[in-house]
C-alpha cells in the first residue's frame, strides 16, 4: 500500500505544470518585483505546494533563490546592486522547471552631500555613473564628469578665496543647494579639487583652459602661495634695508 501511494505521489509530482509570471515585463529600478509560479496538475487543478525560484540577472552577477508557496503572489526585493537589463526567473517542482523573463529599466542617479568643504557624490543607480555635474560656487560655474561603478563615490575638495559662498549641484536629474559654505584657498583659483591621482578632469576658475584643469589649479595655488612668500620676503628685506640705513645715520 505503500509503495502505490508513493507511486501516486510521484505521478503527480512528474505530471505537474509550471508557469511564471510577473505582473508587468518591466519593473523601474528599485521596484519590487511581483510574480506567480502556477503549479497545476494534469487537469489544470491548483496544486497546494511550494516552489523553488531562482532569480538573477542577465550576467549572472546577482542571484537570489527562494522557496515560495504557488499559485499566490509574491513580493520580491531584487537588493542592492539590482542592474539593469534582463532578469531570468527559474522555478523548479522535483522533475519539472520553467521560466520567465522581466526587465528592470536603467537609472543613472546619484546624491550628492557638501561635508565642510568636500563635495561627496556617490553612485546610488543600477548602472555606470557618467553624467555631467554641475557646479556653482558663488558666481563661478564649472562642471564635473565623474565615471563612477555602482555604489562608488568620490570627494571633491572645494576651493576658492577666503569666504561663504553659496554652492549648487545640479546633473539635471538631481540637484543639491547649500548656503553659507565657508571655502578657503589661495589667490583667485575657484573650483572642486579631484584630490585622487586619477581622473584628473576638473572645473576652475582664472586657470588656462589649455592647462589639465586639476593640476593647473594645484600648480596655480603653488604659484600664487610663492608669490605671496616672494613678496613677503622683498618686502621684509625691504623694511630692514630702511631699519639699518636709519640705525647708520644716527651714527
Amino acid at each position: 500500500m505503500a509503495g502505490v501511494m508513493l507511486l501516486f505521489l510521484l505521478t503527480i509530482v512528474s505530471a505537474a505544470k509550471l508557469e511564471v509570471q510577473t505582473t508587468k515585463e518591466t519593473f523601474e529600478a528599485g521596484e519590487n518585483i511581483t510574480l506567480k509560479v502556477s503549479l497545476l496538475d494534469d487537469s489544470n487543478n491548483p496544486l497546494t505546494d511550494t516552489v523553488e525560484i531562482r532569480i538573477e540577472n542577465a550576467e549572472k552577477t546577482k542571484s537570489i533563490i527562494k522557496t515560495i508557496p504557488a499559485n499566490e503572489l509574491i513580493t520580491l526585493d531584487l537588493g542592492q546592486g539590482a542592474t539593469h537589463g534582463y532578469w531570468n526567473i527559474v522555478a523548479s517542482y522535483g522533475d519539472n522547471y520553467a521560466n520567465g523573463i522581466f526587465t528592470v529599466e536603467i537609472n543613472e542617479i546619484a546624491t550628492f552631500k557638501i561635508d565642510d568643504d568636500k563635495l561627496i557624490i556617490t553612485n546610488i543607480g543600477n548602472t555606470k555613473y557618467t553624467k555631467t555635474i554641475q557646479i556653482i560656487i558663488g558666481d563661478t560655474l564649472g562642471i564635473r564628469n565623474p565615471d563612477l561603478e555602482i555604489g562608488e563615490k568620490i570627494a571633491y575638495r572645494l576651493v576658492a578665496p577666503d569666504g561663504d559662498y553659496n554652492i549648487k549641484v545640479t546633473d539635471g536629474t538631481t540637484t543639491l543647494e547649500k548656503n553659507s559654505v565657508r571655502l578657503t584657498g589661495t589667490g583667485q583659483a575657484i573650483g572642486a579639487l579631484d584630490e585622487r591621482t586619477s581622473d584628473r578632469s576638473g572645473i576652475t576658475g582664472g586657470i588656462a583652459p589649455e592647462e589639465d584643469e586639476d593640476l593647473a589649479l594645484m600648480n596655480y595655488i603653488r604659484k600664487n602661495k610663492f608669490i605671496y612668500i616672494f613678496i613677503f620676503v622683498i618686502f621684509g628685506a625691504g623694511v630692514f634695508i630702511a631699519i639699518a640705513r636709519q640705525f647708520k645715520s644716527k651714527q
